[in-house]
C-alpha cells in the first residue's frame, strides 16, 4: 500500500462501492498497535482542529454548547473518548456476538473511517459558503456513509457474513449509546436547544 495522496484519495473512493476489499487491505497492512493507537491521536488532534474552524467559520453560541464543548481542549478529550470508545465497543461488542477480530483491526476501522470524514467536513464547509444545499446533502450521505463503513468494516473483522445483522447490531447499541451520552452531556452543562415559539 503506498501513502500517497492520490492512492488515498482512490482507496476512499473504493471504500463505497467495495468496502469489505478495502478493509481486508486495511487489515493486512499488520499496523502495531501502539502505530494504530497513534494514527487514532492524529485523527483526534486533526478533528479537533476542523471543529475549532468550522467554529471560527460559522460561530455557535457557547452557552448553548456549554463550557465544555466551547473549549478546543475539551473538545479533544470528548472526541478522543468517541473513538477510543467507539474502537472497544466494536472489539467487545463483536467479540461477545461470537466475531473472531482483533482490536488492532477495530482500531483501523475508527480511524480509516475518521480520514473520511475529515475529507467530508473540509468539503462540507466548503460547500457550505458557496452552495449550503449541496453542503445539507453531502450531510445526509456523510450518515449513510458512517454506517456502510462501520457495519461492512466490522463484519469483515470478525468474520460475519450477515451485514444485515452487524447493521441491526450497530443500531441498537448506538440507540443506547445516545441515551447514556445525553445524560453526560447533561451533566457536562451542555442544554437541550429551545425551540423559539412561533
Amino acid at each position: 500500500m503506498q501513502f500517497t495522496p492520490g492512492y488515498l484519495f482512490g482507496m476512499a473512493l473504493q471504500t463505497v462501492p467495495e468496502p469489505r476489499k478495502v478493509a481486508r487491505d486495511l487489515f493486512n497492512l499488520g499496523l502495531s498497535r501502539e502505530t494504530l493507537w497513534t494514527a487514532l491521536l492524529l485523527m483526534v488532534v486533526l478533528a479537533t482542529v476542523m471543529g475549532v474552524v468550522a467554529d471560527l467559520i460559522f460561530p455557535i453560541d457557547a452557552q448553548l454548547m456549554g463550557p465544555i464543548l466551547s473549549s478546543p481542549i475539551l473538545l479533544g478529550v470528548v472526541e478522543g473518548a468517541f473513538m477510543f470508545g467507539l474502537s472497544v465497543a466494536i472489539y467487545a461488542i463483536g467479540r461477545m456476538m461470537g466475531g473472531q477480530g482483533s482490536l488492532e483491526n477495530a482500531i483501523m476501522t475508527v480511524v480509516w473511517m475518521e480520514f473520511l470524514f475529515l475529507g467530508l467536513q473540509v468539503l462540507t464547509v466548503v460547500l457550505t459558503l458557496i452552495a449550503p444545499a449541496m453542503a445539507a446533502l453531502l450531510l445526509f450521505a456523510s450518515v449513510f456513509l458512517f454506517f456502510w463503513v462501520l457495519t461492512h468494516f466490522t463484519a469483515e473483522n470478525h468474520g460475519f457474513q450477515s451485514t444485515g445483522l452487524v447493521f441491526t447490531s450497530i443500531l441498537i447499541f448506538l440507540v443506547l449509546a445516545v441515551f447514556a451520552l445525553s445524560f453526560i452531556l447533561v451533566l457536562l452543562g451542555v442544554e437541550p436547544i429551545e425551540i423559539p415559539a412561533q
